[in-house]
């Protein structure tokens, strides 16, 4: 029997588990938006190189290829 899936956190959702773990909430805007920034350059190039993929497909690849966010 083949585990279950495990639901698909949106950019958001991936950036408020990773700044859960920094203590000092002004650094959260920043972190969040060099997150997004990867995120975002990383989905991009996704859908270039395979444009059969609906965005919300390059989005979970570049969230899943960033790890784990805790």
């Amino acid at each position: 029997m083949a585990a279950p899936s495990q639901p698909r956190l949106t950019m958001e959702q991936f950036c408020g588990q990773v700044c859960a773990f920094v203590r000092f909430p002004p650094d959260h805007n920043a972190i969040t938006a060099e997150l997004t920034a990867h995120l975002e350059d990383h989905r991009d190039a996704l859908l270039e190189r395979n444009p059969e993929l609906s965005l919300r497909e390059a989005e979970a690849k570049a969230i899943q290829a960033m790890g784990d966010p805790e």
